[in-house]
């Protein structure tokens, strides 16, 4: 396993870099895609929400797919590296034509577009978080290194917010505007990232009695794996959760509470939740992980639930739940990428492997399943209802919206407390798989070079 020789300041900062760009693309896919979709270009919520349910069910079998060669090819530059120049032009490619469609465009060059986004996200993101896994096998050491993606990462969705509240003061500027202005601006920021991150971060070696595990074992390794079964169901239900909520945020904002820019709110949102990080970094050390990620929940929820009493007007009161609420942001990514890593560590006792890559893919596919439902579920469901996402809407309507929004991510936030407070793998335990890690690595480097002497 990698040692912690890696984790200067300068490496782990030019790391953490790559995650404010990655971020300042998710927010729009997540918040303004749909409603510019639907709203000005108008093709139909429902068809919207299966487009997005179909892309990124498509990421299960990419997933795995780029997981395992990202852990497997060993070109000269680095099997995480080399990612870097395949998946950023995919991405940006995507993207633009996703943000900058022409007149006239139709469901199908949405989903073409979303696929494409997707894959090269997936090319890029899951070798990135597989690295950050492997710069460190210490247990508090791999949450600094999360920590600092994680500041980084929100400092992107701070961009992905500032950008749209000043386009959006500008009179007659409209989603569309938004969506342009991000992706000019992420043209410029994710290639400098990138190339900080390729040039100023180094891979570490492999382990020197690294074996390949054939596809059908390693998943059956994996399913033994009790603790990452566990944080995986731990993200699914949350990202179904939360992306059924942000989805709609848009709608809910404006047709119920009546803000006229929720990009301005979004700003100091996750100006809380930058904000916030080395505090849950603190706390995750001081309570453990689980146990800080349960505290993060239960605060979604109950901001969650206060939100549904709130009339039109209280544009202020929703903005400082809204701050509550985003102070419990960074721990619902850190904490998870950090707990993922260390299920890895189980993992390469069981099977003599390193397959970070395999268990970050894993990751994307359970968030990818999370996002895909959150969507798919809230705008359906809405278009059940007879909601219009054109802003002319009746008293049942935003009923039921307001429902949808406050209460309904609710049911699954519970089932995510209390799988983490039964969370089994703490620091003591990880502390030794480390160490017995570390003693079988002895052993080999030991039997290797009492070989080469004998030779």
């Amino acid at each position: 396993m990698p040692h912690n020789t890696a984790t200067s300041r300068l490496s782990v900062l030019a790391y953490g870099g790559l995650a404010l760009p990655l971020a300042t693309i998710g927010l729009p896919l997540t918040i303004y895609l749909a409603p510019f979709y639907a709203g000005e270009i108008g093709l139909p919520l429902a068809a919207l929400g299966t487009a997005m349910l179909l892309a990124r069910l498509a990421d299960i079998i990419t997933d795995p797919i780029i997981g395992t060669l990202s852990d497997r090819w060993r070109p000269r530059m680095g099997r995480r590296r080399v990612w870097l120049l395949i998946g950023v032009p995919v991405l940006l490619m995507g993207m633009m034509q996703l943000f900058n469609p022409p007149k006239g465009v139709g469901l199908g060059f949405f989903l073409l577009w979303l696929a494409v986004m997707y894959v090269g996200f997936t090319m890029t993101r899951l070798p990135y978080f597989a690295w950050g896994g492997e710069l460190s096998s210490e247990y508090h050491q791999r949450t600094r290194i999360a920590a600092t993606r994680q500041t980084f990462s929100i400092a992107g969705l701070v961009v992905s917010t500032l950008v749209p509240a000043v386009i959006l003061s500008r009179p007659g500027a409209k989603g569309g505007d938004v969506l342009s202005a991000l992706s000019w601006t992420l043209l410029i920021l994710l290639p400098l990232a990138a190339g900080l991150l390729f040039f100023l971060v180094p891979e570490p070696a492999p382990m020197p009695d690294e074996r390949r595990v054939a596809l059908r074992a390693g998943i059956k390794a994996m399913w033994r794996n009790g603790p990452f079964k566990r944080i995986l169901l731990i993200l699914l239900l949350g990202y179904i959760a939360e992306t059924f909520r942000q989805t709609i945020t848009v709608f809910f904002a404006r047709d119920v509470i009546g803000v006229p820019n929720i990009g301005s709110v979004y700003v100091i949102y996750f100006i809380a939740g930058l904000i916030a990080v080395p505090f849950w970094r603190w706390f995750g050390r001081r309570v453990g992980k689980h146990r800080a990620l349960a505290i993060a929940f239960t605060i979604v929820l109950l901001t969650n639930a206060a939100l549904f009493f709130l009339s039109h007007g209280q544009t202020m009161l929703f903005t400082a739940i809204f701050i509550i609420k985003g102070l419990s942001f960074g721990a619902l990514e850190l904490l998870p990428a950090a707990m993922v890593a260390d299920t890895a560590d189980v993992d390469t006792v069981i099977s003599k492997e390193e397959r970070q890559g395999m268990f970050f893919a894993a990751m994307g596919i359970a968030v990818n399943i999370g996002q895909a439902a959150g969507q798919f579920l809230s705008l359906n469901m809405l278009s059940l209802v007879g909601y219009n996402a054109a802003g002319e809407t009746g008293t049942t309507e935003l009923l039921w919206l307001r429902a949808f929004y406050a209460l309904m991510p609710g049911i699954l936030l519970v089932g995510c407390i209390l799988l983490c407070l039964r969370y089994p793998l703490n620091a003591r335990r990880h502390d030794a798989i480390r160490a017995y890690l570390d003693r079988r690595r002895t052993a080999v480097l030991t039997t290797e070079l009492g070989t080469a002497t004998a030779a």
